[in-house]
């Protein structure tokens, strides 16, 4: 099931149960209410009817119900107890036959039948009850009251009081009115969830969408929603992915350049000495003179010594790096790289530093090389005599590394590019040192930054966690 009729069931389904919950504890608590003070009403006047009447009448007219003096007389008397909301009072026999009556609606009496099967068997004692509640016709209730009259004859007279249950009118009413109410309720409802959930699932189409149109063309155009809600955080999320997928995309068409054009110049170097070579074999023996086709083979195997370390270069910048993790002290990794390049240091006469130490967890391999790819950077910045100060400083379990030179800098407009692939100042290289810098240091949970005035000086920062 989609979102809109979820959510318009879970409206409906929570409006109804509410509706329900409160309605029907009302409609049984107010009906349960009035009913009881009707009943308490229709007793009470059953009893004192039944304590009041004259004994003598009542014994003559069960003995012999024609005595039709006798029962005006009774009648007479129960008159006498009608109040207010009593309609009707009457004298039974138990097997139903009417004794006296007195009415001043002159209406039938409701059914009693029921009503007078709690008295069958009833001794000379008293005893009462009450009946349901009975629909005489649409709108008008009745109620009835009964109470056995010790007269000194079993069975004993049944004295039955009834009277009007208006309040089931307004009941009535009531249950009339929450039905239409909950019916326009749920239809306001309905119209509002339909709102609501245009609201939610138009920005949840849109961006489906929008991720759809990436799948089939990342270069599509980003769509902004321009909201500030939720929904909002998700479109500029998928928006910063698209943003990353195409610079991917990007990149690694200029990744694909770049071989292209690394090879190149191999390809065409070792095209070139195979065509002397083939000439040089199809003038004459090789025997008679062997050095220069051997300096074509030569120039062969540098050409494609050259293109494995191209592949090589991009290799490392490509492929996961795995390493052996490792305590290592940093200052005897720059120490193992300085003797590396010390040579290189000599014949430029730079004057090279180191202070401090610090230990980290790494790989060792992975570690030399991001500082002989800095060092190499520096060393190739700075002019003769010019200076290189490496200082180490360990704090709150950060190890930070500053490598800097006062060589002729990084042009303020190339600082924010200057770890990505492929970018490079320089006339040789590939432009990927620092690019697999950088990724040795995220993957060691650390960062690089670097700090540079053009034509003065350069420093790169490293901060590498400290070793537990």
């Amino acid at each position: 099931m989609k979102l809109r009729p979820r959510i318009l069931s879970l409206v409906i389904g929570i409006l109804i149960v509410s509706f329900l919950a409160l309605s029907i504890p009302l409609y049984w608590y107010t009906r349960s209410a009035l009913e009881d003070e009707l009943d308490k009403r229709l007793l009470s006047t059953a009893e004192i009817a039944a304590g009041n009447l004259s004994g003598d009448l009542l014994l003559n007219l069960t003995k012999e119900p024609a005595l039709s003096a006798v029962r005006l007389a009774l009648e007479q008397e129960l008159s006498s107890f009608l109040v207010d909301g009593i309609e009707g009072i009457a004298i039974y026999s138990q097997r139903g036959e009417e004794l006296a009556k007195w009415s001043p609606k002159k209406s039938d009496h409701p059914q009693i039948s029921v009503l007078l099967q709690t008295f069958s068997g009833v001794e000379d004692s008293a005893i009462s009850a009450v009946s349901e509640i009975y629909q005489l016709s649409p709108g008008e209730y009745v109620k009835a009251a009964a109470t056995s009259i010790p007269v000194g004859q079993n069975p004993p007279p049944i004295l039955v009081v009834w009277g009007g249950a208006e309040f089931m009118t307004v009941i009535d009413q009531i249950v009339g009115s929450i039905f239409w109410i909950v019916l326009i309720s749920i239809v306001a409802a309905v119209s509002l969830a339909i709102v609501f959930s245009r609201s939610l699932t138009r920005p949840v189409m849109q961006l489906s969408a929008y991720a759809r149109s990436i799948q089939k063309n990342i270069y599509s155009d980003t769509i902004d929603l321009g909201r500030t809600d939720e929904f909002g955080d998700l479109n500029r999320s998928l928006a910063e992915m698209h943003t990353e997928i195409r610079q991917n995309e990007q990149s690694m068409k200029q990744l694909l350049s770049g071989i292209a054009h690394e090879i190149k110049n191999p390809l065409g170097g070792i095209e070139i000495y195979t065509g002397l070579l083939e000439e040089a074999l199809s003038k004459g023996s090789p025997e008679k003179d062997p050095a220069e086709p051997r300096s074509y083979l030569n120039k062969v195997t540098t050409e494609l010594r050259h293109l494995k370390q191209i592949a090589l270069e991009y290799l490392d910048y490509a492929r996961p790096l795995k390493g052996h993790l490792e305590s290592l002290a940093v200052e005897a990794i720059f120490e193992d790289v300085h003797r590396l390049l010390q040579l290189e240091i000599r014949q430029k006469e730079v004057e090279y530093s180191l202070s401090g130490k610090g230990i980290v967890l790494g790989d060792e391999s992975k570690l030399r090389r991001v500082f002989l790819n800095l060092l190499k950077n520096s060393l190739e910045a700075v002019d003769e005599k010019g200076a290189i100060n490496v200082s180490i400083e360990s704090q709150d379990r950060v190890v930070s590394v500053e490598v800097a030179d006062n060589g002729k800098g990084i042009p303020e407009a190339d600082l924010e590019n200057i770890f990505d692939p492929y970018f490079t100042t320089q006339d040789k290289g590939y432009g990927l040192g620092l690019a697999i810098v950088k990724n040795i240091v995220d993957e060691m949970n650390g960062t690089i930054i670097v700090d540079s005035e053009a034509g003065k000086r350069t420093r790169f920062t490293l901060r590498l966690p400290q070793k537990k």
